[in-house]
């Protein structure tokens, strides 16, 4: 019983983490907060039963099942980092282009001013 505990946390761990990528790359940022606290939630369970000597004592099918999970989420996790790295860099050129015509359209109206 506790096996199946176990894959059913980590299924539902690695669609949690799917949908988040998902919702990453659609730019989907108020669907990708709303997953937070089922992740928040699901990690602190699987942390808490979570031993590799219990994914050792259940089936070996379900091992098999609960190893391609875990390497599901580990790569979902990795592509939303890069993909949240790749927007943040993207966020701060455009606030950077921004903050710069701010500064040359201070600077026109100076001169306007002047005239």
């Amino acid at each position: 019983m506790q096996g199946n505990n176990l894959l059913e946390q980590y299924e539902q761990f690695n669609y949690v983490v799917e949908q988040m990528l998902i919702s990453a790359q659609d730019e989907n940022w108020d669907l990708l907060l709303s997953w937070q606290a089922k992740y928040l939630q699901l990690s602190k369970d699987i942390m808490l039963i979570d031993d590799f000597a219990e994914i050792e004592n259940i089936p070996l099918q379900h091992q098999d099942i609960v190893r391609m999970y875990i390497k599901n989420i580990l790569s979902y996790q990795q592509q939303l980092t890069q993909l949240m790295i790749t927007r943040h860099s993207q966020l701060r050129e455009l606030i950077g282009k921004h903050a710069d015509y701010q500064t040359k359209i201070g600077s026109y109206q100076k001169i306007a001013y002047l005239m």
